[in-house]
């Protein structure tokens, strides 16, 4: 995990790895889309980076306060890791 150059932080491999190989594991308090978009104000008042994942049309994963560093993967703008 490092600074992006885009903007936050990103996590980068240095070697290649096999298509379909976990990479690591998206972790955090799972929470309803309502709370988290709530939250997602809060952060930005705060000055904080949101780091969220959406699950389906009801819940959320946030990693922002508790999650570990697989937050750093879903923040490209052109990402090539798929996320199972």
């Amino acid at each position: 995990v490092r600074r992006s150059q885009i903007e936050g932080w990103g996590a980068y491999l240095t070697e290649a790895v096999p298509a379909d190989e976990l990479l690591i594991e998206y972790v955090g308090e799972v929470i309803r889309l309502k709370l988290a978009d709530l939250r997602e104000l809060k952060y930005d008042r705060m000055g904080l980076g949101c780091y969220m994942f959406r699950v389906d049309d009801e819940w959320v994963v946030d990693a922002t306060l508790k999650g570990g560093a697989a937050r750093f993967i879903n923040h490209s703008c052109d990402p090539n890791v798929r996320i199972a």
